[in-house]
């Protein structure tokens, strides 16, 4: 009898082992969910006053879009960086006027070269970056990527079966000529920023990707709606 109830007892610890084995095993993919990135607004520290307090900027961030290739989006990724590198936003260029729209040749292909310019100089010289790799040449062709216009803006966006992109390399610069006046008049303050905070760094990063492909369904805001066409 003694052992009877010894096997009974060895039985349910058996059992109660199997089940936790199985708990163990079911973790890692909740773990693999909650590491799913999201669209997100970061508020990035960028000064701190006499009194002690912090001052931050919220910028947007888009998450990696789950429904484009890796590959290509790392693609664009490196355009972008090139475009906002090389561009300085002219606010003294007003008026949209083609005369004073760049055109490219293959030196600008260069690390070193400069441009400074409006919204359609910053498109066009993404274009014209993203037309010497065939892949990417390829989707420009087939109309997965596009070049948009409104009546006051350019910029590219990418298009998969269920979502649309904006690509905008003008709205993730944030370096300048000119004065910035209007809407845009706050751009000065962080550009100062860029230049001069602790942290501008992670400004200047955060900015990059604030419009690099940002789901439009994520836009708000009547000018940002009306400057791209939604």
């Amino acid at each position: 009898m003694k052992n009877l109830s010894i096997l009974i007892i060895l039985f349910f610890l058996l059992i109660a082992g199997c089940a936790s084995s199985k708990n163990t095993k079911a973790a890692p993919a909740k773990q693999a969910d909650e590491k799913q990135a999201w669209d997100m607004m970061a508020s990035i520290p960028y000064m701190t006053d006499s009194s002690g307090a912090t001052w931050s900027y919220p910028i947007f961030q888009p998450a990696v879009p789950a429904d484009v290739p890796g590959d290509i989006y790392t693609k664009l990724w490196n355009i972008n960086l090139k475009t906002i590198n090389a561009g300085k936003y002219d606010y003294d260029a007003v008026n949209f006027n083609p005369s004073k729209w760049i055109t490219y040749n293959e030196s600008a292909m260069s690390d070193n070269f400069a441009f400074t310019g409006i919204c359609a100089d910053y498109a066009d010289y993404y274009i014209f970056v993203l037309k010497h790799d065939a892949v990417l040449l390829d989707l420009l062709n087939k109309g997965v990527i596009t070049v948009n216009n409104s009546t006051t803006h350019r910029w590219i966006e990418y298009h998969t079966e269920k979502n649309r992109y904006i690509i905008d390399p003008t709205w993730c610069d944030w370096d300048y000529v000119g004065e910035p006046a209007g809407v845009y008049e706050g751009n000065a303050d962080f550009a100062e920023a860029c230049r001069t905070s602790f942290n501008k760094d992670k400004l200047i990063e955060a900015r990059s990707k604030e419009w690099f492909f940002r789901n439009v369904k994520t836009v708000t805001g009547d000018e940002n709606k009306r400057v791209h066409g939604l």
